[in-house]
């Protein structure tokens, strides 16, 4: 009997496949992180402080309306600063609850370590009084292993008035 169960347990299966595999990448949110600083490009066209009172012939009443950023990120490692450029399309003054912020938004592209790139939108809403801004970028499909991806991430950054930079972390998710 033990002989018998022993030849049936070791008889081999036949399988017939009828239809070929095919392997899709599934559409799954993963977590993204950042941690990214921004340096202005003192090329870039500039584009007027939008706070009444300033002068328009002083220079500091001015900011570049393009970025590079350096840094590193989840899925792309050390981003390529470069290649990776934030540029300001909008700036506006805002008055919430009777604090003043700068409000920007704008269109970028990143690039990973490997070249690998994708574009983004982003806004940010920077206090006048600290420095500090809070902010959400969108990412779209790219190039390489960021074709069809997207995704979201919320910022909290600050400004480095003096050094003229401003460095935020990024927390998310890529699809």
């Amino acid at each position: 009997m033990v002989l018998m169960i022993m030849l049936v347990a070791c008889t081999k299966d036949h399988f017939v496949q009828e239809e070929p595999l095919l392997l899709k990448k599934a559409k799954v949110q993963v977590p993204m992180k950042a941690d990214f600083c921004a340096t202005p490009d003192l090329d870039s066209p500039m584009m007027p402080i939008p706070i009444p009172g300033l002068d328009p012939l002083d220079p500091k009443s001015y900011l570049p309306s393009k970025m590079n950023v350096s840094g590193t990120a989840t899925h792309m490692g050390n981003v390529i600063p470069d290649l990776s450029v934030c540029e300001v399309e909008t700036l506006v003054l805002v008055v919430e609850d009777g604090q003043y912020f700068l409000k920007q938004a704008g269109t970028g592209t990143m690039t990973a370590a490997n070249g690998d790139s994708y574009p983004i939108t982003w806004w940010g809403k920077t206090s006048m009084v600290d420095w500090t801004y809070i902010g959400e970028v969108t990412m779209y499909s790219g190039t390489g292993k960021f074709v069809g991806m997207s995704g979201v991430v919320d910022m909290i950054g600050a400004v480095d008035p003096v050094n003229g930079t401003n460095c935020w972390k990024a927390d998310g998710y890529m699809e």
